[in-house]
């Protein structure tokens, strides 16, 4: 039996028993400290890229240039 059909099988008892996908209550303070994680790693990043592409292009002008 190759990996297909053993995925077909596995997904035709899953369907004929009804398990489906479980989710699990989280706490509305983790739902907010994961979202209030998320934006400030978005900042984090976003400054990160930012300052690179400063480097970047200082380092391209001061080539341009012949300052460096």
């Amino acid at each position: 039996m190759n990996k297909l059909q053993k995925f077909a099988r596995l997904a035709a008892i899953s369907a004929a028993t009804g398990v489906g996908a479980v989710h699990a209550a989280v706490p509305a303070a983790a739902t907010t400290a994961i979202t209030e994680a998320g934006t400030d790693m978005l900042t984090a990043v976003g400054a990160v890229i930012t300052a690179m592409v400063a480097v970047w292009g200082l380092k391209k002008l001061g080539s341009k240039m012949g300052w460096l």
